[in-house]
């Protein structure tokens, strides 16, 4: 018994040695990452980042989705089933233990030669218990490679919930945006209407050709075209957002209708060994790398003869009534060790296999730790470059508001023609909605930052 013990404490330490930790290749990091003076890292994001946007409603949004939606709710369920999977995995530990009770009653008899029948009859009884574990140097691994799993199993809960608080942030979003393009369009749609009056006007006193005049209306129905596919944008954000709390889309009512309120908040990320264990993908790509070689040492071990043991004990007595005082009781125990002497190269092609799961899953972890990186510094450069696209946006808007009451002014008076007037209408239309459309990608930008810092998620000390 000792020794099995023994053997089973070998094979746990080399599942630990096989599965040391895994940093990522140096070159993968890039070389001006994590080399921020201490002033200047900021906090990684918190679990409830949406509040760095100062909006109330919003807030209020992303509770209603963590009590209602559907998916959260599935993966809460999943977590409850990798929470199963992972007991019902750790008694195997314990072996397959069995028990069983027996009872039997028997009479025979035969004629006696000149004399009467005689018979005689017969009981007994018994109780058994045991125990069986098969493949003792593996057991440590897989009890290792299930709680991997079950981590895995948090990881993947981890990163949909950060998915669906993402999701709800731009549609909500995306309905502020559509609101704040639907006023700049009835703001155009205003000033076309001033300057089909002006148009008539001057067709009327005979100034312009009918041409002219059209064209002005022409504008007019397509600022009005425009306010209703903006409208119809709107209903869709919307309905995408009912989806995400379970709502009707008539039962959600959204109260903000612009953008301005919103803050944009400014983050820095940390240190690359932080990022390691707060990207759900990141944890699972090490999770996948880390089964992939408990899958080689199994496959290794397999090479080995198999290490079995067995324990029963059984109590015995000649009545039921008598098994727990006069029965005999007897314990057993032994173990087994079968080593296959042919099975045609199954075994060395299924080492093989796993050495190559093993190349796939370092390549697969160095994939993830890349993208990640990547995503981190798109999204840092795509920040400042919509900060200064946004500077240089509103000077534009100005600009045009200017050029516009500028040919506004000298068009009533006939010294432009009506193509000028034309071309600073749409200018200031076009600037209108480019500053708006920047401040939303912005925001997005903002949210996808967070997202590729891992949404505020960290694993727990002990994964």
């Amino acid at each position: 018994m000792g020794r099995q013990c023994l053997l089973i404490v070998c094979a746990a330490a080399l599942a630990a040695c096989t599965l040391a930790d895994l940093p990522p290749m140096d070159a993968d990091i890039p070389a001006d990452w994590g080399k921020h003076s201490t002033n200047e890292i900021g906090s990684w994001p918190a679990l409830e980042w949406w509040r760095e946007f100062g909006s109330d409603e919003l807030t209020a949004l992303m509770e209603e989705v963590r009590e209602r939606n559907l998916d959260l709710r599935e993966n809460a369920r999943n977590l409850r089933r990798a929470q199963m999977a992972l007991k019902d995995t750790g008694l195997d530990i314990f072996g397959a233990p069995s028990a069983g009770l027996n009872a039997s009653r028997g009479y025979s008899g035969a004629d006696q030669p000149g004399g009467p029948f005689r018979g005689s009859g017969t009981q007994n009884a018994s109780a058994s218990i045991g125990s069986s574990l098969g493949n003792l140097p593996d057991i440590p691994l897989r009890h290792a490679t299930a709680l991997r799993n079950y981590q895995s199993a948090e990881a993947t809960v981890a990163s949909t919930r950060v998915g669906t608080y993402v999701t709800t942030a731009q549609a909500y979003f995306r309905v502020l945006l559509a609101r704040d393009q639907i006023e700049a369009a009835k703001s155009n749609l205003e000033r076309a209407r001033v300057l089909e009056n002006i148009t008539n006007t001057r067709l009327e006193v005979g100034q312009i050709t009918p041409l002219e005049a059209l064209q002005q209306q022409i504008q007019v129905r397509q600022q009005e075209l425009n306010v209703l596919q903006l409208q119809h944008s709107e209903y869709t954000a919307l309905a995408a957002l009912a989806l995400l709390v379970a709502k009707p889309t008539s039962a959600l009512q959204v109260q903000a209708g612009t953008l301005a309120g919103v803050n944009a908040p400014e983050i820095v990320p940390g240190l690359p060994s932080e990022l390691l264990v707060r990207r759900p993908d990141l944890v699972q790509a090490e999770i996948g790398l880390r089964n992939a070689r408990a899958d080689v040492a199994i496959a290794r071990n397999a090479l080995f003869p198999r290490i079995s043991l067995t324990g029963s004990s059984s109590l015995a007595s000649d009545s039921l009534r008598e098994l727990t005082s006069g029965g005999v009781l007897s314990l057993s125990l032994g173990s087994s060790v079968v080593q296959n002497l042919f099975d045609f190269g199954r075994l060395g092609r299924g080492k093989e296999r796993a050495r190559l799961n093993l190349q796939s899953a370092i390549d697969n972890y160095r994939r993830t730790v890349l993208r990640a990186f990547r995503d981190i510094e798109v999204s840092l450069g795509s920040i400042k470059l919509l900060e200064m696209q946004a500077q240089i946006q509103d000077e534009q808007l100005r600009s045009a508001e200017e050029s516009l009451r500028i040919a506004e002014l000298q068009y009533t008076e006939g010294a432009v023609p009506y193509l000028d007037l034309l071309t600073a209408q749409q200018s200031l239309f076009g600037a209108r909605n480019a500053v708006l459309i920047t401040k939303s990608a912005y925001l997005n930008a903002m949210i996808t930052l967070y997202q590729s810092l891992g949404g505020g998620w960290q694993a727990s000390p002990e994964d």
